[in-house]
Order: structure tokens, then sequence, then C-alpha cells
């Protein structure tokens, strides 16, 4: 009996690799994750042999930035995913929903590695295919997109353009709510609000606040109202309007009283007391 022709490097490649990206792709499946990132990488120099634009090369790369991701090691990680989309994009072999997908991915992961202009980068990639009608996302989805790239211009020290794209995007999630009060709104207002105040324009964010401070009252969501009366506390305080500080901080500690939460009694009656304290020394 004639034995069987030996394997190419490519079907070698495949039959290693696909028993290991099944289980890494497995929801169910356990695994060790630094043993993993060990079999990829011992599977490298044959998916390299293949070529250095290999589609092959690519699987690999890509798959090992998917475990460094799982293993929360994104400094590792976020390079070989950015080789493995160059790879692919030259290839071509991408649809819109890997596209979408995959600068997703990318841009995730460098915010986890505070590499903001790549995020940047890549979530404004992921939101343009995000709109193809291929990748089929809810409006609140692309939104929320949105708002991680004006969290990463932000992050970056562009507040000027953060200012500007949140700006556009709070007026665009107000349209598709269909409400000025929905409490979705309550974060893209702060980030507005944290923009200005970056800006040096302390009286812009004060009015983001107010509106904030306004939808929380509206929603009786004591949650975003001590927060909002915080910074506004906080912003009187910087101002050296000491009378206004204290009253928004009192208005805090009265909230807090109502609930019936002693632990957000004794949350605002520390903030109170601090900031009597702050005031003495002065």
């Amino acid at each position: 009996m004639a034995s069987a022709p030996p394997l190419s490097p490519a079907q070698r490649f495949a039959q290693r690799f696909a028993s290991l990206r099944d289980t890494v792709y497995d929801d169910g499946a356990m695994f060790s994750g630094s043993a993993m990132s060990a079999d990829l990488a011992a599977l490298r120099p044959l998916a390299e042999s293949l070529g250095a634009e290999s589609p092959e090369l690519a699987q690999l790369l890509w798959l090992q930035f998917v475990v460094f991701s799982k293993r929360q090691m994104d400094d590792e990680g976020l390079p070989l995913g950015l080789r493995a989309l160059a790879i692919r994009t030259a290839l071509d072999d991408l649809t819109p929903t890997d596209r979408y997908q995959q600068h997703y991915a990318l841009g995730e992961s460098a915010l986890q590695s505070e590499e903001y202009d790549t995020a940047i980068e890549h979530l404004r990639q992921s939101a343009q295919w995000a709109d193809h009608e291929s990748a089929v996302l809810s409006h609140e989805q692309k939104l929320g997109i949105r708002e991680e790239i004006g969290y990463a211009l932000h992050e970056a020290g562009r507040y000027g353009e953060a200012l500007a794209h949140n700006r556009q995007l709070l007026a665009d999630a107000q349209n598709g709510f269909g409400s000025d009060t929905d409490v979705r709104l309550s974060g893209l207002i702060n980030n507005l609000a944290q923009n200005a105040y970056e800006m040096g324009d302390h009286a812009e964010a004060q009015r983001y606040l107010a509106q904030r401070l306004a939808l929380g009252q509206a929603l009786n969501d004591d949650g975003i109202v001590l927060d909002t009366l915080f910074q506004l506390g906080v912003l009187a305080h910087e101002a050296g309007d000491g009378a206004l500080a204290r009253s928004l901080f009192e208005q805090r500690v009265a909230i807090a009283h109502a609930s019936g939460d002693e632990d957000l009694m004794a949350d605002t009656e520390a903030t109170l007391a601090e900031l009597t304290e702050r005031e003495q020394s002065q």
C-alpha cells in the first residue's frame, strides 16, 4: 500500500492552527493563556516560512493578538494585531463586517494600552465600516463607538477636537433617542463638560454641568444629581465662590439624607467636611 504523500507546509500549518483557533474561539473552552501563547509562538516560524505577507501569517498574528487581549496584555498584543490587519488589508480578503470588527478590536486594545492616537484611528475606521449595510449594528451601538472616539480624543489631549466631536454626537444622540431627557445622554454631556474644562472654558463647562443636573433631576436619578453637584461645587471652589460651593455640597448632604442611604450620607458629609477644612486652611 502506497503511503500518503507528505503534507505541504501550508497543510501542516492549517492542521496545527485549526485546533488552536477552535479552542480560542470556543466560548466554553478552558485553556491556559500562557500555554496558548507559547503554542502559537511555536507555530510562528512555519507561518513565516509561507511568506511575510501570507494569509497564514496574518491568521496566526491575529490569533496571538486575540489571546493577548484575553490575557489583558494589550501592550504585547497590539503590534501583532496591527500587523495582521495590515497584511489582510493588502490581501483584500476582508468583508465590511470583518473590517468593522477588527478595527474595533484594535481600537479597544489601543485604549487599554493608552495608545490614544492609534485608538482614534481604528475606532474611526470601525465607525465608518459600521455604517456599511453588511455590518448590522443598532443606532445606539454606532453612537457608542463614536463616544469612545470622543473619549480617546480627550485622553490624547486633543480637547478642541473632542469638544467639536462630542457636540455633534450629542445632537445626533438626542435626535436618535427622540428625547433631551434620556439617561444615556448623561455620560456624553459630562464628557463635554470635561472637554470644556480642559480647554480652560469653565463657564462652558458649568453650562454643560447645569444641563446634566437638570437631566438627572428630570429622571429622579440621585447618582447623576450627586455627581454633578460635586463637579459644580469643585468648579465654584476653584472660581473662589466659597458660598456657592458650600451650598452645592450641602444640597448633596440633604439628598443623601433623604435617600436614607448610610454610605451616601457618610460620603457627602465627608466631602462637605473636606471643603470646610480647605476653606479654613486658606
